[in-house]
C-alpha cells in the first residue's frame, strides 16, 4: 500500500492494473471508470462530513475506491441513508448531465463516462452487502424486525444476488471471451457473506449511546472478559437500574454485548463460560 497523502492511499495492484491498461492501449477506460468511482466516493465523503463523521482515508483499490471513516456510529436512520445514497445519487446526476452533453457533443469519452456512471449506479443500488443499496435495505428492514434478523435476511439476499451475477458473468465471459468483470464482482459480493459479520447489534449500541431515557433508572455499563461466567457477571448487576454487559477479548476489544435478561436466562448453568 502506497501512502500518497495523509488521506489518500493507492494499492500496488492498482498501479499494476494501470500498467496493463496502458500496455493493451485501454488507459481511457481506466481513467474514466476511476473518475466515476472517485466522484462517487467524494460524494460519500461530503455526506459523511455533513452529518458529523470524520474521514480516515480513501484507498484506490484495483476494482474500486474504498472510503474509511474514523467513526461509524450514526444515530439517525435518515443520516445513514443520506451517507450511503449520496454516492449512487452522484452517479445518476452525472449520468443525466453527461446524457445532456452527449446530445450536443458527440465525443466517445462522454459516452464512456455516461456508461460508467450508469453501471456504478445500478451496481451500487443492488440490495446486497456490502453495496450501498444493501446497507440501506438492511437499515430499513432493521427498523421493523431488528438488526440481527435483518442481517440474516440480507445475507440470504446477498447470496442469491451473488449467484445471479455469477451466472450472468459466466454468460458474458463465454460471449465476449474476455469480459470477466461480472464474475469478479460476484466473487466480491459472495466473499462479503463470510467476512462481513457484526459481533453485536449495532442498532442496540447506537440506542445506548444516544437515547435519552424518560425514566430515572440509570443504565449501568459492565465490562467483563470472555472467561467470566454468567454468575460472575450477575454478581455485578445493579438491581436499581438497567445493566448492559460488554464482553472484551484479550486485546480489550468488544466482542459481544449482553442485556441483563440474557445473563439471567443463562444462570441455570452458572459455570458455563461465555467464550
Amino acid at each position: 500500500m502506497l501512502k500518497i497523502t495523509k488521506y489518500l492511499r493507492v494499492h500496488i495492484l492498482t498501479l499494476l492494473m494501470f500498467t496493463v491498461c496502458v500496455i493493451f492501449r485501454y488507459p481511457a477506460i481506466f481513467y474514466i471508470t476511476y473518475a466515476a468511482m472517485i466522484l462517487h466516493e467524494t460524494a460519500h465523503c461530503a455526506a459523511a462530513v455533513a452529518i458529523g463523521l470524520k474521514i480516515d482515508s480513501m484507498t484506490f483499490l484495483p476494482f474500486g475506491v474504498n472510503l474509511k471513516l474514523k467513526n461509524k456510529m450514526i444515530y439517525s436512520a435518515a443520516d445513514e441513508i443520506i451517507l450511503y445514497i449520496s454516492g449512487p445519487a452522484c452517479n445518476i446526476l452525472l449520468a443525466l448531465l453527461t446524457a445532456f452533453l452527449c446530445k450536443r457533443y458527440n465525443y466517445e469519452i462522454l459516452r464512456m463516462f455516461y456508461i460508467s456512471n450508469i453501471v456504478l449506479f445500478f451496481m451500487n443500488m443492488l440490495p446486497a452487502l456490502p453495496l450501498d443499496g444493501g446497507i440501506i435495505t438492511r437499515r430499513l428492514i432493521a427498523r421493523k424486525i431488528g438488526y440481527r434478523r435483518a442481517s440474516r435476511i440480507m445475507r440470504a439476499v446477498t447470496a442469491l444476488t451473488a449467484a445471479a451475477l455469477a451466472i450472468a458473468g459466466a454468460a458474458a465471459l463465454i460471449h465476449t471471451r474476455f469480459n470477466f468483470s461480472l464474475l469478479l464482482f460476484s466473487l466480491l459480493i459472495a466473499g462479503n457473506i463470510f467476512t462481513e459479520k457484526e459481533k453485536y447489534d449495532v442498532d442496540f449500541v447506537r440506542e445506548l449511546m444516544f437515547c435519552k431515557s424518560k425514566n430515572k433508572n440509570k443504565v449501568r455499563h459492565i465490562i467483563a472478559d470472555e472467561t467470566s461466567t454468567y454468575r460472575d457477571i450477575a454478581e455485578k448487576l445493579d438491581i436499581n437500574g438497567y445493566n448492559i454487559v460488554y464482553l472484551t477479548n484479550t486485546d480489550g476489544k468488544i466482542t459481544d454485548i449482553l442485556t441483563e435478561d440474557q445473563v439471567i436466562n443463562h444462570l441455570i448453568d452458572s459455570h458455563v463460560t461465555i467464550s
